[in-house]
C-alpha cells in the first residue's frame, strides 16, 4: 500500500483528486487499490474503447471513476470543469497523468478550487518501512533515528535498483537493465514525440544519456549544446520537456533576491537515480530524491510552504541541500559517502542561518552531534522522511 492512499481517499470525498508522476511509478496500481477499496471504474485515454466512453460520458452512472492520462485530450480542462460542476454531488473523479498537469495548457477555463493535486514519487526508505502514514515536517527534527538489518537491506536495494516498483521489487540486474532500456525508449519515442514537435529524437536520447554524468553539478547548457552540436535554446527546450515528463527535477540556489535565483545555474537530478554510475553522484541523487519527495508531499498536504534548494556563495562554498519554509532556511543537509567529520562549510552556514544541519552519510551505524551539525546514517535518517 502506498502511503498517500489514505489521503487520496479522504480528499476524494471533497473534490476531484489529481495524481501525477513519472511513467511506471505506480499511478495505475494506486488507482486500482483505491477502486478495490471504494468501488468504481477505471478508464484510460490510451484505450480507444475507453476514450469513447469518456467523451460520451457513459461513466456518469458510476459513483466513482478514474480517468487515466486524460490530459492528452486537448480540452481536458473544460471537460472536467463541466462534468464536475454538474455532477460533483453524485460522482467522485480521480485523474492521473504521467506529465505535469500544467503542461497541457491548450485553452480552457481554470479548475482552481475544484481539485486536490498529489505527486506520486518513486519508493523511498520511509515509505517502505512505514507505508501507512506520512510524517509531518517537525517529526524529522525531533524523532530518533531507527537503524536495523531490514532497513539496511532496503537501503541497499534502493541504492542499486532505484525506487520504481518493477526493478526494485524484482531486485534483479537483468530485469533492471531491460526495464531501463525500455523505459528510455518509451519516454523518447512516445512521450517526447506526443508532447512536442521535436523531430530529432536520436539527439534527445543522446541528451538523456549525457545527464547522469551531470547530476549534482551546476547545469551548463552551453556545455551540453557543444556536446550535441545544437542551439542553446534547443537544449533548454529539451531540458524543460524532461522536467515536465518527470525525467529530471532541478533545484535553484537559495537566495533572498528572486532575480538572482532565476539567472543562477540550477542543479539537476534524475527521478531514476539507478541510472547513475558514479557512487557519490548516485548517493547525492538518492538523498535529493528523498528530500524532494518530502517537501513535495508536505506542500500537497498543506503542511506548509516548503521547498528544496541548495546554497552556494561567491567563494563557491556549497551546501548540497537547504529545505526552506516560508522562503527561509529551515534545515541544511550535506550528503557524504563516508566522511563522518562534520563539514566546515555546513557548520558555518548552520551558524549563519541559525538552523539545524545534518550530514547524511552512506555508512551504517553513524550518529553523533557536533554543535549544530548532526552526522547520521542515511539508512536511519531516510526512514523519517515520507
Amino acid at each position: 500500500m502506498r502511503n498517500i492512499i489514505p489521503y487520496l481517499e479522504r480528499d476524494l470525498q471533497k473534490k476531484m483528486v489529481f495524481v501525477t508522476g513519472p511513467r511506471q511509478v505506480g499511478k495505475t496500481t494506486v488507482a486500482q487499490q483505491l477502486l478495490k477499496k471504494l468501488g468504481g471504474h477505471y478508464y484510460t485515454w490510451d484505450s480507444a474503447e475507453d476514450r469513447e466512453r469518456i467523451l460520451t460520458k457513459s461513466f456518469l452512472h458510476d459513483k466513482r471513476v478514474v480517468l487515466d492520462e486524460l490530459h492528452k485530450y486537448d480540452r481536458w480542462k473544460n471537460f472536467l470543469k463541466g462534468t464536475y460542476d454538474k455532477f460533483h454531488e453524485q460522482l467522485q473523479i480521480f485523474v492521473t497523468g504521467s506529465a505535469r498537469m500544467d503542461v497541457y495548457r491548450r485553452g480552457g477555463d481554470s479548475l482552481f478550487g475544484r481539485y486536490f493535486l498529489f505527486h506520486l514519487h518513486p519508493l523511498t526508505l520511509g515509505e517502505l518501512m512505514y507505508p501507512h502514514d506520512i510524517n509531518r515536517p517537525e517529526h524529522i527534527l525531533t524523532a530518533s533515528h531507527q537503524d536495523d538489518s531490514a532497513t539496511h537491506e532496503a537501503f541497499a536495494q534502493l541504492t542499486k535498483f532505484g525506487g520504481f516498483p518493477e526493478p526494485f521489487f524484482s531486485a534483479s540486474e537483468e530485469v533492471h537493465a531491460r526495464w531501463s532500456i525500455q523505459r528510455r525508449e518509451l519516454l523518447v519515442r512516445e512521450d517526447v514525440r506526443d508532447l512536442t514537435n521535436i523531430s530529432l529524437l536520436s539527439l534527445v536520447e543522446h541528451l538523456l544519456l549525457l545527464l547522469p554524468s551531470r547530476v549534482g553539478s551546476p547545469l551548463s547548457i552551453n556545455a551540453l549544446k557543444e556536446d550535441l552540436q545544437v542551439a542553446y535554446n534547443t537544449v533548454r527546450q529539451w531540458l524543460d520537456v524532461f522536467e515536465n515528463l518527470y525525467i529530471t527535477f532541478t533545484l535553484k540556489p537559495y537566495t533572498t533576491k528572486i532575480s538572482r535565483s532565476i539567472h543562477k545555474e540550477k542543479k539537476m537530478y534524475l527521478w531514476d537515480w539507478s541510472q547513475i554510475k558514479d557512487d557519490g553522484a548516485r548517493f547525492e541523487n538518492l538523498t535529493a530524491s528523498h528530500l524532494f519527495k518530502a517537501v513535495t508531499l508536505w506542500r500537497d498536504l498543506g503542511y506548509g510552504d516548503f521547498d528544496l534548494t541548495f546554497i552556494r556563495d561567491r567563494d563557491r562554498r556549497e551546501v548540497d541541500f537547504c529545505i526552506t519554509k516560508d522562503q527561509k532556511p529551515w534545515l541544511l543537509i550535506e550528503a557524504k559517502l563516508s566522511e563522518i567529520r562534520p563539514d566546515e562549510t555546513l557548520a558555518s552556514f548552520a551558524d549563519r542561518f541559525d538552523v539545524p544541519a545534518l550530514q547524511v552519510v552512506s555508512r551504517h551505524g553513524v550518529s553523533k552531534q557536533t554543535g549544530r551539525v548532526r552526522v547520521v546514517s542515511a539508512s536511519s535518517f531516510f526512514t523519517l522522511l515520507p
